[in-house]
């Protein structure tokens, strides 16, 4: 008598199809009918998720996990319908074929009855692919009637800051957070920039529905949402190349059935402003010649680690973290006294044996790979081999022989790499500190600026600057 499992998948987007408790007594029905013994510790259920990605499903994955024991623990996996299996052909025939070849196991639908004849797979691969072709007609209807519900002025999202939601009441305001809904929209009206509004929240404690920190993407998105004026907004087409879309042509603007947090008239003189501020910033874009400069791209902020950009207007390098309100560090140096300490410090560098052997990169024939490349990917596989066994994917066993394999591999490539640092040729320190010394001269000449970047590059490999202790690290790299 052969062992069956049972996999039951119910989503939230198919209001027609059967309960949990109804697909597993129909189950229980046709396994007693066919001779077939359920075991209880293998009933697995996925409530509430789509079938669209397999890797999305725990339970389905903690199936497949317990099918590839040696042996399996069950000869059959029974589901309703071949859709609950899942609603992809691409990912159901890999795992079929992987439960088939692999394990032994095969995939029965209670309600689908294919045969066993030559015509049995041809039938399957047709259901699966009416199932697919469904999800993807469910998809453009559940579209459809989301913005029939914007069309009424309902909320079909989740409650911005400031608001909250029960089931099917209105949004009720949170009047904490309101209060700070309505500082933000009167600070900009009143011409604060969106990094100061952000650091001043950031600074009270105030903190997204995520618990993070506010920036200036965040402010800007409130500032952006008719919500707060009592306005639902809906757009079918959601994003565009990852950038918010707060109008285009499809997009719907209801009034809402909320009390608003903040006046149409702010609102509005809001709007105005930040498509002002829009323009202004096209119309006052950076000359090609002004921006960046020698140094762009090697200093970094001792705080946060974020790359210090360049300012003409304010003459001076910032964090660009900090520009954003994403770090709480000011690290503001001015280009003149930036460019003094990069000088000073590479002048007074005494250029000696360990210097040069301490600072050269390892020289890798263009014969071999890049060892450091190598063991970073090395790294990663080691992650989703714990990964796999954590999730249950794979056995103890496994994990060990992956993991055994994996670390063999790894030795091979650090002798290698130990190869390489042995047969290394160090440039002499002669040659070193010339080269030292003509770099510096070309820092205080009037070379251009990409003269004085390529050679900054061609000796240092990062620097950070420390706003408390007013001081600059150079990493090198000859």
């Amino acid at each position: 008598m052969k062992t069956a499992a049972i996999y039951i998948r119910v989503s939230t987007d198919d209001q027609t199809e059967h309960s949990p408790e109804s697909q597993l007594n129909e189950i229980k029905k046709y396994a007693a009918r066919n001779n077939l013994v359920i075991d209880p510790n293998h009933i697995y259920t996925d409530a509430g998720i789509s079938g669209r990605k397999a890797s999305k499903r725990p339970e389905f994955q903690r199936m497949i996990s317990a099918a590839k024991a040696a042996p399996s623990p069950f000869d059959v996996i029974l589901v309703w319908k071949f859709s609950r299996f899942a609603r992809n052909q691409e990912e159901s025939i890999v795992y079929k074929s992987l439960l088939r070849r692999d394990c032994g196991v095969e995939v029965i639908s209670i309600s689908e009855d294919i045969g066993d004849n030559v015509f049995g797979s041809l039938i399957e691969r047709n259901i699966e692919w009416f199932d697919e072709f469904y999800s993807i007609q469910l998809s453009s209807e559940v579209r459809t009637k989301m913005t029939l519900v914007a069309e009424k002025g309902l909320v079909q999202t989740s409650p911005p800051f400031g608001y909250r939601k029960k089931h099917h009441e209105p949004m009720q305001i949170i009047p904490d957070e309101a209060e700070w809904v309505r500082f933000i929209f009167s600070s900009f009206a009143s011409g604060k920039s969106m990094l100061s509004i952000a650091k001043h929240l950031n600074d009270s404690g105030v903190r997204t529905r995520r618990g993070n920190n506010f920036d200036n993407r965040g402010i800007e998105y409130i500032l952006h949402n008719p919500m707060y004026c009592g306005y639902v907004r809906w757009t079918p087409t959601g994003n565009t190349l990852g950038r918010r879309i707060y109008d285009s042509e499809d997009t719907i603007v209801k009034k809402g059935d909320f009390e608003p947090i903040v006046t149409k008239e702010l609102f509005d003189r809001v709007q105005n402003l930040l498509s002002e501020r829009k323009r202004t910033h096209k119309r006052c874009g950076k000359p090609s010649d002004m921006k960046g400069h020698w140094l762009s791209g090697l200093v970094r902020c001792s705080a946060c680690g974020s790359s210090l950009s360049y300012s003409p207007a304010q003459n001076g390098f910032q964090c660009w973290k900090y520009a954003k309100g994403q770090c709480r560090a000011s690290h503001y140096i001015s280009e003149k006294k930036l460019t003094a300490a990069v000088i000073e410090a590479i002048e007074s560098v005494t250029v000696t044996e360990d210097f040069v052997i301490e600072n050269t990169p390892i020289v890798i024939p263009e014969s071999e790979l890049d060892y450091d490349k190598q063991l970073d990917r090395i790294s990663a596989m080691l992650d989703r081999a714990k990964a796999a066994y954590v999730a249950g994917i794979d056995t103890m066993e496994e994990y060990g022989e992956n993991k055994k394999r994996i670390l063999c591999e790894q030795d091979k490539i650090l002798a290698k790499k130990k190869e390489a640092e042995d047969r290394r040729v160090l440039p002499p320190v002669a040659e070193v500190q010339k080269r030292f010394n003509g770099i510096v001269s070309l820092l205080k000449s009037d070379s251009g600026k990409d003269e004085k970047a390529a050679a900054v590059s061609a000796i240092v490999d990062f620097i950070t600057f420390s706003r408390p202790e007013d001081s600059i690290k150079i990493f090198f790299r000859l």
